[in-house]
């Protein structure tokens, strides 16, 4: 599995939409930043280890869609 820039992620607990928006490297490993958004309210961005993102998807915390390029 592999994240990309503009891939959509959901999070079914809390109902939040997110796009990954940017993957940069770092001295401590590769962070994504992921902009959510909730119905109703105002989007927020946060940052998270490339590799936790991974594992919290294959542990099925959050549904990975790829984007697709048409």
């Amino acid at each position: 599995m592999k994240l990309n820039v503009g891939d959509n992620l959901y999070e079914p607990i809390s109902e939040n939409n997110g796009e990954v928006i940017d993957i940069f490297n770092h001295p401590d490993g590769r962070i994504v930043t992921i902009r959510w958004s909730v119905e109703g309210h105002l989007h927020h961005d946060t940052e998270h280890f490339y590799n936790k993102v991974i594992k919290t998807i294959k542990n099925g915390d959050y549904k990975h869609l790829p984007k697709f390029d048409t």
